[in-house]
């Protein structure tokens, strides 16, 4: 049975028998009328799901292999990790394909007091022996595993915010009586990511609160004038933080402080400018070789349009694409607002996730630490992931068109 099957169950199929009589087997349909109705959703957003895994299990393996050599450990160390990381993933998927996503919005206050615990735990002085500091932030928790919770923090406020929303969809409208209670726990969650620190999670919890609290009623001026609250906000936190000023410089001016400030846009723009149109080849990337930091992980992009080139970027790009539109589509046909809301802050989740990464390593953002979902090198981005893909899946089996 294909992965495809066992997430789909009988939905969809017919059974015929199989060469030689022996038996039978189920074949998943898809008539005209199905397509129609939207029934290619959920083998569509599965089918697209494990074709980027599996593209992501290479490109680790190809940007990591030189840097675990210069690490002293085989070139298939960070390979084997991940995909051991993508099994539990898929096993995942599987299970929250299964499970009603309607039981998530009994679980959305459970949910956030276990995130906020987490991000407590994180950022206590206290606390350092299991969230220790790493490249100067402390963002993951180190028991037995790593995990990181603002990662969780990101479900968890899709989860939140679209249960509450349902609740008070009469008064959403309303600044005062709607959309500022909110306010009221999504601005600690942000401040506690803040804290780490790690600005540029807490600026994609809150844009994925507001999408969900958008698409549920509430007015555009409103959000134009919280926003402009937040700028000079935004503007402290990067003034008078030295590198994140250092980055904000090397965006505005790029080419400037090459070696210093902008080594890494810089590094990337040239493993990107080295591809062409056909790239130089699966494993030939050069800037991978201690020159681009983070390959595996911050910078993936990168070394894919190297590899890759101009034909194999677009491509990618166009797999987001398509599983961003499945995932609005899988929307736009859930039997109700909660499962709508939740598909919509879920496929924003992984669609701002992946364009924001490509838009950093193109230097049309300021270089900041964000993933490229189901392919960079990181167990809780890509379990979460899959979670996510795994509930889509389950809001598109009950869909009503």
């Amino acid at each position: 049975m294909s992965l495809v099957q066992a997430v789909l169950g009988s939905r969809g199929s017919s059974v015929r028998r199989s060469p030689g009589g022996a038996g039978t087997v189920s074949i998943p349909l898809l008539q005209a009328e199905d397509v129609a109705r939207g029934a290619y959703l959920a083998p569509a957003l599965v089918a697209i799901t494990v074709l980027l895994v599996g593209f992501g299990l290479l490109s680790v393996y190809s940007a990591s292999s030189f840097t675990a050599q210069a690490e002293g450990l085989p070139d298939s160390y960070y390979l084997v990790q991940q995909a051991a990381r993508a099994l539990v993933g898929l096993a995942v998927l599987l299970a929250a394909a299964f499970v009603d996503y309607r039981v998530y919005r009994h679980l959305a206050w459970p949910m956030l007091a276990l995130t906020v615990a987490l991000l407590v735990l994180v950022v206590l002085p206290a606390t350092e022996a299991i969230a220790p500091r790493l490249n100067g932030a402390r963002r993951w928790l180190i028991a037995g595993v790593t995990f990181q919770p603002s990662e969780l923090a990101k479900i968890a406020i899709v989860v939140w915010t679209a249960a509450l929303a349902v609740k008070k969809q009469d008064r959403l409208r309303s600044l005062r009586q709607g959309l500022l209670p909110f306010l009221v726990v999504i601005g600690p969650v942000c401040l506690l990511i803040l804290l780490e620190p790690h600005l540029s999670g807490a600026m994609l919890v809150g844009a994925l609160a507001f999408i969900v609290l958008f698409a549920a009623g509430g007015r555009l001026g409103h959000f134009m004038f919280l926003g402009a609250l937040g700028v000079p906000v935004l503007w402290d936190q990067v003034a008078n933080t030295g590198y994140r000023m250092n980055r904000m410089m090397a965006f505005l001016k790029p080419g400037v402080g090459a070696d210093d400030i902008g080594y890494q846009l810089n590094q990337s723009l040239i493993a990107i400018g080295s591809g062409g149109p056909l790239g130089v080849g699966f494993g030939q990337s050069r800037q991978k070789l201690l020159y681009l930091p983070e390959p595996q992980n911050d910078f993936i992009f990168s070394i894919i349009a190297e590899e890759w080139g101009l034909v194999g970027s677009v491509v990618l790009i166009g797999l987001f694409l398509a599983w961003s539109i499945i995932g609005l589509r899988i929307a736009a046909c859930a039997p109700d607002l909660f499962g709508r809301l939740l598909a919509i802050g879920l496929t924003s989740m992984v669609a701002v996730g992946a364009f924001a990464h490509i838009g950093v390593t193109l230097g049309v953002f300021p270089t900041t630490g964000v993933n490229l979902p189901f392919i960079s090198a990181g167990g809780t981005g890509l379990v979460l992931a899959l979670g996510v893909a795994g509930i889509l899946v389950n809001i598109a089996k009950q869909r009503r068109c």
